[in-house]
């Protein structure tokens, strides 16, 4: 039970704004393009 109270503390002290959720989704599509363009370079070599 603590870990659950310890979770719901941590959730409340730390929100996110909407900017912030952008950014993060834009950082994490970086590496996924370059992937992509990695291995359509690969497959098409």
């Amino acid at each position: 039970m603590s870990v659950l109270n310890t979770l719901i503390l941590a959730q409340v002290g730390t929100s996110i704004s909407d900017t912030q959720v952008y950014i993060a989704l834009l950082v994490a599509l970086i590496p996924g393009f370059l992937a992509w363009r990695l291995s359509t370079t690969l497959y098409n070599s």
